[in-house]
Order: structure tokens, then sequence, then C-alpha cells
């Protein structure tokens, strides 16, 4: 105050003057330095860029000569197109042994139980037309000598089979199918057994409706097989033993009496027991096969 006491009037308004612009530009400066710290930060908008795995060396394929695959097995019957043709669980066709003995048209075969057994049997097939079948059954399939080669002869397609000891429920099931699915007429079936075959023959069939006419020859005196008649009746019999076998013949007659179809009985004297009686009476092979030219046609 005391330098401005002594400027004059005039030199104090142009001070004054010029302050005042001065703060002006000042104030102008810093507008517009705010301005330019208020303008938008821009946007980073992105660009296309390539994109891709890494590279690295493809997996290595080994190629392996045929020689190095594992030889697989064929066994017969694979490729069987019966086999294939065949429901769930039915019964396989007679597998033919190889190297088995040959005699005529018999042919050794297995047939393969429920449980896997595999059972042994002779089979005589006739393939020029489609023939009637028939089953034999005894202890011992050797034992019934040259009778299966003639019902071949006379026309019939033969399956041969041996009674295991330890005989499965569904053993004679699953022969009755073998004998079909081998070729024989499935509408003219029937079963002829001895001794203990004789058993499982009349049983058998009175559980399966497969069979049309059964022969016996010297069945045992077991009470099921009287019992079995209602299922059996009214399809045919053959029925034959010595009459020195008391209670066997006495079966035979109970059977008789409680069938309601045609029964032919035949008896002999001292002519030996089951297949037996076909070395001893040589007659009763004709008998029977003119009996199934009759029954089984």
């Amino acid at each position: 105050m005391k330098v401005m006491a002594h400027l004059g009037t005039d030199t104090i308004y142009r001070v004054r003057t010029a302050i005042q612009h001065v703060r002006t530009l000042i104030l102008i400066s810093l507008l517009l330095s705010l301005a330019a710290c208020a303008e938008a930060v821009p946007t980073l908008t992105p660009i296309a860029t390539l994109t891709g795995p890494t590279l690295e060396p493809s997996p290595t394929v080994i190629l392996r000569a045929v020689r190095d695959e594992p030889e697989v097995a064929v066994y017969e019957g694979l490729n069987n197109p019966t086999a294939a043709a065949l429901a769930p669980g039915a019964a396989m066709p007679p597998l033919v042994v190889t190297g088995g003995p040959l005699s005529g048209a018999r042919q050794t075969i297995e047939v393969t139980a429920t449980d896997g057994t595999m059972l042994l049997g002779d089979f005589y097939a006739n393939t020029t037309v489609l023939a009637p079948g028939l089953l034999l059954l005894a202890s011992e399939r050797s034992s019934w000598g040259d009778f299966p080669q003639r019902l071949y002869d006379a026309g019939y397609t033969v399956l041969v089979m041996d009674r295991r000891t330890a005989a499965a429920p569904d053993d004679f099931q699953v022969m009755l199918q073998t004998l079909i699915n081998g070729g024989a007429d499935p509408a003219r079936v029937g079963v002829i057994g001895a001794g203990v075959g004789a058993d499982m023959a009349l049983v058998g069939c009175a559980k399966d409706l497969i069979c049309d006419v059964i022969g016996l020859l010297s069945p045992s005196n077991d009470p099921a097989l009287v019992q079995a008649m209602p299922q059996i009746n009214p399809r045919s019999l053959f029925l034959t033993a010595s009459q020195e076998d008391v209670e066997t013949f006495e079966t035979l007659t109970a059977i008789q009496s409680a069938a309601t179809g045609e029964v032919l009985l035949q008896p002999f004297q001292q002519a030996g027991s089951g297949t037996a009686i076909l070395q001893n009476r040589p007659d009763l092979g004709d008998l029977i096969i003119a009996w199934l030219k009759m029954v089984l046609v």
C-alpha cells in the first residue's frame, strides 16, 4: 500500500488491469486443461487373430503283419446253417465223430446233453426222402446187432443211443430233438427201448407228444410205467418179453390193460431179455418192422 501510494492514479489503474488480464488467462488455461482431462477414454476393440492347437507330432501307428495275429480256432457247427436256424436252447444236430467207424449207413455221432455231457450214438440218416424217425434206447447201443441197419434198409432214419447210468431228466428230449434235427420226419417218430431203455422210452414219451408209437422190449416192473399210461394213450404200443420174466410180463399185461390205443403183445418162451430177444428170435425184427409199417405212416 505504501508503494501504491507513491504511484499515480493512472499507473495504479493500468497495473490493476494487467493483473486482471493475467488472472483471466490463467483461468482460461485451467479450464482448457480440465476440458482436455475430461475427454472419454477410447474403448478397446478386439481384432481377429489366428488361433489353433500347438504343432505336435501325430501318434505313431504300428502296422502288424497278418502272421502276427493270433490264430482263431474254428469248430465244426459254428457256421452250420441248420444250427444257426434253431431256437435258443434247442438240441444241436448230431455231430459226426471224425474218424469214427463206418458200417454201411452208420455214422458215430455225439449228442450234447443239457448239462454239457457228450453222449455217443450211432446215426443212420436216410437222405433220399423225409423218412420216419426211430430212436433206439438200450444200456449199450452195440447190443442191437444189425437191427438198426435193417430198420434203415426198411426206409427209416435211425438214431441209436446208450442210456448213461446217471441219466439226466432231459436226456430223452435231447435225443428226440437230435433225431428230428438230423433229418427225420417230425410228424412220424417212434421210440423203441430195451431193458432200462424201455423204461426211459415209455416215461419219456409220456412227457413228449412227439412220440407217435412206442416199442418196449423187457421193461422193468417199475410202477411208474403203468402210471404213465394216461399220458401215453391213445398211442400205439408194441410189447414183448419172455414169459419166464414173470414180473416183467405182469407189467406188460398191466400196460396192455391200461392202454386205449392199439397194442401188440408178443410173448416168447426162453428167448432171453431185452435186445437178446432179437438175437435169439430173428423173426422179432421182422415183426417189429411189419408193425411199424402199419402204425407209423
